[in-house]
């Protein structure tokens, strides 16, 4: 597969992705070798899972997004497994997923209710493609990780799941809606550049009868090609997809690039991608702000920016994709995480440390 630019995907591919360890996401995390040329990264420090258990994770098992009226949902919990997983907790893992099951598994076709509020229960039955990617993700690694073969089967279900109703044919490319209701507008497809999951997609493309993941792996790459709006040519956290194939800006949604697509930077470092192309946009931005006061948002295309500020962890993922851009994490300041950090910021934190992890180079 090659991008416009002229940018083959196998030059994206290095270290142990292209070794094919990736299956299960276990390079992700810093769990089994660094990438050739670099030293070993160490194993992902418990003390850390045990300081943001502390402040996300309730007795139940339930992940508490602060951020957001206390909610809970399923990109939460999937993020809680993951990094309970790395943390080498199968106790607290044990409780997200129970949590899981009884309170957001109620629809009925293997995928999750996406949002639920303390005072009401389930709020909204629709799922969150990216929800149900990052908890059968985690339970793959939780999987290899202790040996558990019910994990494994939990997770191909809703691999199946997700793969029946959520994988779709459009304008040439294969594509993930980012729930079961509400993204189709006549001809016209609403995805997230975000959901793309590249880790989570590999591990699931490498189980039986997976190849459909393969090419949503490289639709992926070729919509990050074309989805690139405004100076800074960053994407947005909403995008059309027409049956030709052009992408377009989402209406219905703010027009700008944030808070979801400041993941697509994450999730390619965490699969073990290299390439600057897929990176500059990200570094140009946070160098046009001296890596301090970037903005949290940019309006698209126009480039209007808040005067809201990046969070710390949105500030880690720039710092990673300035070195993978080979702009320098020097170009970044990241403070440390205040005590009172909100769960989405220290989760960025987090992945973004592991990331650099698993690709040997400093967080």
């Amino acid at each position: 597969m090659t991008s416009p630019a002229g940018t083959s995907r196998r030059d994206m591919l290095t270290g142990a992705a292209s070794l094919g360890l990736a299956a299960f996401g276990l390079t992700a995390f810093g769990l089994t070798a660094a990438l050739p040329g670099t030293v070993r990264a160490a194993p992902y420090d418990g003390n850390a899972w045990r300081r943001y258990a502390e402040r996300f994770l309730l007795p139940e098992g339930r992940i508490v997004d602060t951020g957001n009226k206390g909610i809970s949902h399923s990109e939460g919990q999937g993020y809680g497994m993951l990094l309970a997983v790395a943390g080498g907790d199968r106790a607290a893992f044990d409780r997200l997923w129970g949590w899981t099951q009884r309170v957001l598994m109620v629809r009925g076709d293997g995928l999750v209710a996406w949002r639920w509020t303390p005072d009401g229960g389930v709020a909204d039955r629709n799922n969150a493609s990216d929800g149900d990617m990052l908890i059968a993700w985690a339970l793959l690694r939780a999987a290899e990780t202790w040996q558990a073969e019910a994990y494994r089967t939990a997770a191909i279900a809703i691999v199946k799941a997700l793969a029946s109703g959520l994988l779709v044919e459009q304008g040439g490319l294969t594509v993930v809606l980012p729930g079961r209701d509400g993204f189709r507008k006549g001809d016209t497809l609403v995805l997230n550049p975000s959901y793309w999951i590249f880790p989570a997609i590999r591990a699931f493309a490498a189980l039986p009868g997976g190849e459909r993941w393969g090419k949503l792996s490289d639709s992926g790459l070729v919509l990050l090609s074309k989805a690139r709006f405004g100076g800074f040519q960053l994407p947005p956290d909403w995008m059309t997809l027409d049956a030709s194939g052009t992408v377009g800006i989402a209406e219905g949604f703010k027009k700008q690039y944030g808070y979801d697509a400041v993941r697509v930077p994450l999730y390619l470092a965490l699969d073990g991608y290299r390439d600057p192309y897929y990176f500059r946009p990200f570094s140009t931005l946070a160098a046009k702000y001296g890596g301090k006061a970037v903005p949290a948002t940019v309006s698209l295309p126009g480039g209007t920016t808040t005067q809201v500020a990046a969070s710390v962890g949105m500030l880690a993922v720039y710092r990673l994709a300035c070195q993978l851009a080979g702009a320098g994490g020097e170009a970044v300041t990241v403070p440390p995480l205040a005590p009172d950090e909100d769960y989405y910021s220290t989760t960025l934190a987090h992945l973004s440390a592991l990331a650099a992890q698993s690709l040997g180079i400093a967080p």
